[in-house]
């Protein structure tokens, strides 16, 4: 009787013991800009050597130089930056770039940038146009077997993720999403709208790509650059983003990429990737370890 309860109880902890799978990246703004590491080489090492799962491309004038850096060093490109302008010609090294992408698994990530007086925020003209383009970046990343996630970014055409979220609903292609970025998600939201965030996280999974998360502030920020408040070191702050990480891959049972986003943190850059891999695994490890 008693080992037949003994096996009860270790596979019940097992059931609760469940391992956090999820891929675990940085955004370059993490490493980009020290003096030290100053080449994508240097910083692609140093990331990896963190612990890292992979880092971010950032825009096509910087593909070339860390595509070589991630193939010789045998690391991922988890997503890949890139900027669609509507209304202007596709840059045309765009194709070229996610060709050389395929069999990455890299995440093609486009955010989108209008000039007001052609296209209005929201509007059907705009919203026809950014379709467009994103068809066609769906197209190209399908033959490289990529996935594609709207990239919500505050002050650009589209800044909040129930807008990115239409616009992947009238793509309808399997391989366009979205992904939800905590910070431009708090500088885009009202407190009010902040209390139902789990209830739309719920409703925005299926086209979930990639979340990218930071230490933030859970305040209307008044600040020159809201981002002060909204995005510092991970782990610091008065948002709850461990909350959100549980919510997330334990509740929703989210899968995919799970990035953490560094940009303007003063400092240290690589003390602030070692704390970053620190305090990612004191998350895991509470993850793994809470029974709920």
């Amino acid at each position: 009787m008693r080992t037949y309860l003994l096996l009860i109880l270790i596979c019940s902890n097992s059931l609760f013991a469940q391992k956090v799978k999820n891929e675990f990246f940085a955004l370059h703004n993490i490493i980009r800009g020290d003096s030290t590491y100053n080449t994508f080489d240097k910083q692609v090492e140093l990331v990896k050597n963190a612990g890292f799962d992979g880092i971010e491309i950032n825009q096509i004038e910087s593909f070339d130089g860390m595509k070589s850096a991630l193939d010789q060093f045998q690391f991922k490109g988890s997503y890949f930056y890139v900027n669609l302008q509507l209304g202007d010609p596709i840059d045309h090294r765009l194709e070229n770039a996610i060709h050389k992408l395929k069999g990455t698994h890299t995440i093609i990530a486009p955010y989108m940038l209008s000039d007001t007086k052609r296209f209005k925020p929201n509007s059907p003209e705009g919203d026809s146009e950014a379709i467009r383009l994103l068809q066609l970046i769906s197209t190209w990343s399908k033959k490289s077997g990529l996935q594609v996630a709207i990239y919500p970014h505050f002050g650009f055409y589209v800044e909040r993720t129930d807008h990115a979220l239409q616009l992947a609903q009238k793509v309808n292609r399997k391989n366009v999403g979205l992904s939800f970025n905590l910070c431009h998600w708090l500088a885009t939201t009202s407190l009010t709208e902040r209390t139902h965030l789990k209830s739309h996280l719920k409703d925005l999974k299926p086209y979930l790509k990639m979340i990218t998360i930071s230490g933030a502030n859970d305040i209307i920020s008044q600040k020159k650059s809201i981002f002060d408040d909204y995005i510092l070191p991970l782990g610091t702050g008065s948002f709850d983003t461990y909350d959100l990480l549980k919510y997330i891959v334990k509740t929703i049972k989210y899968k995919k990429p799970i990035g953490v986003q560094c940009y303007n943190i003063k400092g240290n850059k690589p003390q602030l990737i070692q704390n970053t891999m620190y305090v990612w695994n004191q998350y895991k490890t509470r993850l793994e370890t809470e029974n709920r």
